[in-house]
């Protein structure tokens, strides 16, 4: 009966530490989830925008009321992307239309220089918050992907239903580059594949040098 006891004492001492060590390692792994989160949060916000003032605004640099319009600009797009952000977070069991925020995208995108036709067709794009937000950020980021390195200022977003979920394409034509030997930043790390698996989607880049890249999203229903 000792023995019993002893044998069951055990038993459950082991079980608790094995608890309180899930337990530990389940907000270790929640803190560092929530870490990443706010990572990515201030790399597609503030630091883009601070980025780009810093480059209107460096030493030498002529200034002018154009330049000041244009700096004036990217503060204010990068206050309503966080008030916007924000605002999702505190409604983010609400339903959302995706095609409302890639309308967005694709104006913010056009003020910068780059030229992206969104096409829809006939798609049920009412997404839940967190889904619709994780679509609009990816392919947020993977545009300025391309203002930034294809050497091109044109783009397609293309939006359809696929697989009992909505899959988004963002393809351009530029210079293109080759994932073997291309180490992934952070911009398609996390804003693109980290942010869609948060969500139980999928991103996949495909890239040729010479010939473009495909970005692909999708995010179930």
């Amino acid at each position: 009966m000792a023995g019993f006891l002893v044998g069951a004492l055990v038993g459950a001492l082991v079980a608790a530490a094995a608890a309180a060590w899930a337990f530990h390692r389940g907000v270790r792994r929640g803190q560092a989830a929530e870490r990443d989160r706010n990572n990515r949060f201030v790399h597609d916000t503030a630091l883009q925008g601070l980025e780009a003032i810093a480059l209107l605004a460096a030493p030498g640099t002529p200034t002018g009321p154009d330049r000041v319009a244009e700096i004036h600009r990217i503060a204010r797009a990068g206050a309503t992307e966080l008030r916007a952000s924000l605002t999702a977070e505190a409604t983010s069991g609400r339903p959302a239309r995706l095609g409302q925020r890639l309308g967005s995208a694709v104006v913010d995108l056009a003020r910068d220089g780059l030229r992206a036709q969104l096409i829809m067709g006939e798609v049920d794009d009412v997404l839940q918050e967190p889904r619709c937000l994780a679509l609009d950020g990816a392919v947020r980021e993977a545009l300025r992907n391309t203002l930034r390195h294809a050497a091109t200022d044109r783009a397609v977003v293309r939006v359809r239903e696929h697989d009992s979920g909505i899959e988004v394409t963002v393809r351009d034509h530029g210079a293109g580059f080759d994932p073997a030997t291309t180490e992934l930043g952070f911009g398609i790390s996390q804003s693109i594949l980290a942010r869609l698996r948060e969500v139980g989607g999928r991103a996949d880049i495909v890239s040729t040098r010479g010939r473009g890249t495909l970005v692909t999203l999708w995010a179930p229903r």
